[in-house]
């Protein structure tokens, strides 16, 4: 008897030894398809990174070309390109509730900013998506066994060597412009904040800062312009959605008086 209960704890050790092993050996993957599938759901455009690398001793990590894709309706298949995204997490905190990361630096990101036919801006969409999508990605993650999205603080995070490449469709303009340094601190607050509550501030203050090197740059003009070109068509569309439902009651009317004047 006692055998077979040492064979059997026997059997427990190596089978979670080798689960850890696998867990360890492919952390790196794991995280990669995690930041793709979350990231992709929260956006509703394609998240996709080349690379990951962990350094579970030194709490480190680095990811290599994460880009986040277009929302639908715009011509360029990326909206942002991150270069290359290096972290530093406070190992103490991963045994908390709320995870502590010290500082993200992100090198060379390029801003890809587009204005399309309507009017409308990718950027807006992608922050309107960001929004809309935190509750179902957080339910998401309770479906499928992970529970409630973690807390984070991220310290300071550090956008370096950026730039932006606007463009009009409709107007077949192009611009290439220097994103300036941006730095934010104490994400999360005191008390944590979701990753995709983050992300959300992230994208916020990198497009506000975007836009106003943009304005700055007279870009944002060509945005007004159409504006007020589709609201035109808009305006002449709804006119003469009037004038055909006119004429139709028009005719009814008409047809009404006749039978009651018999002629």
């Amino acid at each position: 008897m006692k055998k077979i209960v040492f064979g059997a704890i026997l059997v427990l050790v190596v089978t979670l030894g080798f689960g850890v092993y696998y867990l360890l050996s492919n952390l790196d993957n794991i995280v990669k398809v995690a930041i793709e599938t979350y990231g992709s759901e929260a956006t509703r455009t394609a998240v996709q990174v080349e690379s990951v690398k962990i350094g579970l001793s030194s709490g480190s990590s680095t990811l290599s070309g994460l880009t986040v894709g277009n929302p639908a309706g715009f011509d360029a298949e990326q909206a942002f390109s991150l270069g290359e995204v290096s972290t530093q997490i406070d190992l103490k905190s991963l045994s908390e509730d709320v995870i502590v990361i010290e500082q993200i630096t992100v090198r060379a990101p390029k801003v890809f900013f587009e204005i399309n036919e309507t009017g409308k801006s990718n950027l807006e969409v992608l922050k309107q998506n960001l929004s809309s999508g935190e509750s179902k990605t957080s339910t998401s993650m309770s479906n499928k066994g992970s529970g409630a999205e973690p807390k984070l603080i991220v310290r300071k995070i550090l956008f370096t060597g950026g730039e932006i490449l606007a463009k009009a469709v409709p107007l077949n303009k192009e611009y290439e412009l220097v994103l300036p340094e941006i730095a934010m601190n104490n994400l999360g607050g005191k008390n944590g904040a979701t990753p995709t509550q983050i992300a959300d501030q992230i994208v916020k203050v990198l497009t506000d800062r975007a836009l106003a090197e943009i304005k700055k740059q007279g870009v944002d003009q060509y945005r007004q312009k159409l504006e007020g070109e589709v609201n035109k068509r808009l305006d002449a569309e709804q006119q003469k959605l009037n004038e055909k439902i006119g004429d139709k009651l028009g005719d009814q009317v008409g047809d009404k008086l006749k039978g009651v004047l018999n002629y």
